[in-house]
């Protein structure tokens, strides 16, 4: 028979469930900046009081829901490179896709770039895969980086560079424009100028879409 306790744990674990949807939804429309626990409560159809027996601070929930939402794409970027060996072909899908989601996920793409900087450094999401590639790459000598954490940093700024202009003005940069980008990153960690762009416009894997 199932206890009162039991069902008392389903029920917050429903609601705290219902208020991580809710964030992701919300910010994945308009971003975090101005996003109210008002906002998010009236999403997950949850009382306003109770928010706070699940999570102390706003920002700790929308922490919550970014580590998801970009962890979940992270997956995704690791399922599209299954079978893959090569760590310079991975990581340029990692860059290729990364960069095509202000085109083909925005509201991705707004989950991205308003904790992507903070993000780089967590050991979810894309920042530890970024680091995990870049260091296969230089450990198989296909890139020379004396740095990992400057090579971590320049995709970092390049790939939300992109994110943001493409956000902002529509239009003005497009998935060849992606590809570029992750030619230029491949050629400034050592790769031959030929090999880049081989890398950089093939064929990319099938990823599939995901909602934030």
């Amino acid at each position: 028979m199932v206890g009162e306790a039991d069902r008392n744990d389903r029920r917050r674990a429903r609601t705290r469930r219902a208020l991580l949807d809710a964030a992701r939804r919300v910010i994945g429309r308009q971003g975090v900046e101005n996003v109210t626990i008002q906002e998010i409560t009236d999403e997950a159809d949850v009382g306003f009081g109770s928010f706070y027996n699940h999570f102390a601070t706003k920002e700790d929930l929308l922490q919550e829901a970014v580590n998801e939402v970009l962890d979940g794409f992270g997956a995704q970027l690791d399922a599209a490179c299954t079978g893959i060996d090569d760590w310079a072909i991975r990581y340029a899908i990692g860059v290729r896709m990364t960069t095509r989601l202000a085109i083909n996920q925005p509201s991705v793409a707004r989950v991205l770039f308003a904790y992507g900087a903070a993000h780089m450094l967590s050991d979810k999401g894309l920042g530890p895969r970024a680091r995990r590639d870049i260091e296969g790459a230089v450990e198989t000598g296909r890139f020379t980086v004396r740095n990992t954490n400057v090579a971590l940093t320049s995709t970092a700024g390049c790939v939300l560079a992109f994110v943001r202009m493409t956000i902002d003005q529509p239009g003005l940069l497009n998935a060849d424009d992606a590809d570029e980008l992750a030619e230029q990153l491949l050629k400034m960690f050592g790769m031959h100028a030929r090999t880049a762009a081989s890398i950089a416009h093939r064929p990319l894997p099938a990823i599939p879409r995901r909602s934030a």
